[in-house]
């Protein structure tokens, strides 16, 4: 551990992670290397306090390639200037922004809520595993978002999977009372059900079924 650098000091050349589709949209911890010594590299775990990150952790620059290849971290092409109230993040197609906070939370927020949305649209369709992609998307983008882990919870309930039903209200507790977030499970249930219903009705009306028994009204 080093004593704090100031941020204007300091340049990111990647982050400490290396992602997964499945773990995106996602906030990352960015690699610090120093404008004036390239030779010096900064990992977390390390904390930000009045534009100096405090109590990273130094290493030669000679060991980011190795860390990088053992998958611990990823490198950048190229470096962006470190700014003191900004956050690293990368989407869903792996691009990496560097935005003020604010301005990454609110185009975080957006993923969210679009996700949700479409999530809600899949599990009305009877399309549980695209709906619960989507749930995993809003949650990497806003966790503390409780409609994804109720989606989920609606989709544990339809499979019959109690413990997972549960471990969603375990991690919503923490946002909703487990009384609301069951009423919230409660409503997607429905959705899936009424869904699960008519699946039937609309096989007796596909234009097989209709050709069928027009060729039996003919016998």
């Amino acid at each position: 551990m080093g004593s704090p650098w100031d941020m204007n000091d300091l340049e990111i050349i990647g982050y400490a992670e290396v992602l997964r589709e499945t773990m995106l949209p996602s906030v990352v911890p960015p690699v610090f290397r120093l404008k004036a010594d390239h030779q010096r590299a900064l990992l977390p775990p390390y904390s930000f306090n009045a534009g100096f990150v405090c109590n990273a952790t130094e290493v030669p620059a000679q060991e980011l390639d190795a860390l990088r290849d053992a998958h611990e971290i990823t490198l950048f092409d190229d470096a962006l200037p470190a700014q003191p109230g900004y956050e690293l993040w990368v989407d869903q197609g792996f691009a990496y922004h560097y935005e003020r906070r604010d301005q990454a939370d609110a185009n975080l927020g957006r993923i969210a809520a679009a996700s949700i949305g479409q999530a809600e649209a899949a599990l009305k369709a009877w399309n549980l595993e695209e709906a619960e992609r989507l749930a995993g998307v809003a949650i990497s983008a806003d966790d503390r978002r409780v409609e994804p882990l109720a989606i989920k919870a609606a989709i544990r309930r339809r499979e019959g999977n109690a413990t997972g039903e549960s471990l969603m209200a375990d991690l919503a507790a923490p946002v909703l009372a487990e009384r609301l977030f069951s009423l919230l499970v409660d409503g997607y249930y429905r959705a899936v059900g009424r869904v699960a219903q008519d699946v039937p009705v609309r096989r007796l009306h596909s234009p097989m079924w209709r050709m069928a028994e027009q060729r039996l009204k003919a016998a």
